[in-house]
């Protein structure tokens, strides 16, 4: 953990335990719908005939719908989906398209809880399906599937009782697997963006 983020943690902390729990949103669940900025933050370099090129997946915009189940004040469980389409380029020359889709849940930690304004973080495990890379020409590279680790920070601001905007970041450490070829960096960076309804 970055030295910088310690303290910043220390003082949401104890901003959480100074927050009066009559000002807190006593709600169990959450269902969410939104769009999230898929940002791959890794590139991997390739041979090409001689040449190093590097090889790297489009910035895209996809859907996310999931739900969290609070397990009291401090602590919720979160599952979503996603569904984005990246190109795939090498050396900035689209050579095709793949999907990518993770199932990813959650260890939400809820820093600060009121009526206003939720906020948390916590680790994350995804399961990423990968489609098939569909070439440009007409060709096709089957894909694993991944299993990713990573972080997420979110944000609800509600709309009175039951309504509230979302937003948040979520950073996976994941690769793309060609069948029988070597894992390709992605790692991507989401920014989610949506409404959710609290009951």
């Amino acid at each position: 953990m970055s030295k910088r983020l310690v303290p910043v943690l220390l003082v949401l902390m104890v901003i959480a335990i100074a927050v009066q729990p009559a000002a807190a949103q006593n709600n169990k669940f959450k269902i969410f719908a939104g769009m999230s900025y898929v940002s791959p933050l890794s590139d991997d370099d390739i041979d090409v005939e001689g040449v190093t090129e590097a090889v790297e997946a489009s910035s895209e915009v996809g859907y996310t719908i999931g739900f969290e189940w609070r397990l009291g004040e401090l602590m919720g469980i979160e599952l979503d989906y996603l569904d984005a389409t990246h190109d795939v380029e090498i050396g900035g020359v689209v050579v095709g398209e793949t999907g990518m889709a993770p199932l990813s849940a959650t260890l939400n930690f809820h820093l600060i809880n009121t009526k206003l304004i939720d906020l948390y973080l916590g680790p994350t495990v995804s399961y990423v399906s990968w489609d098939d890379i569909e070439l440009t020409d007409g060709d096709s590279v089957p894909t694993d599937s991944e299993t990713a680790f990573g972080a997420s920070l979110g944000i609800d601001i509600g709309l009175g009782e039951r309504f509230a905007i979302i937003g948040g970041l979520r950073y996976l450490q994941l690769d793309v697997t060609p069948e029988d070829g070597d894992g390709l960096a992605v790692d991507p960076l989401f920014a989610r963006l949506g409404l959710a309804y609290r009951f």
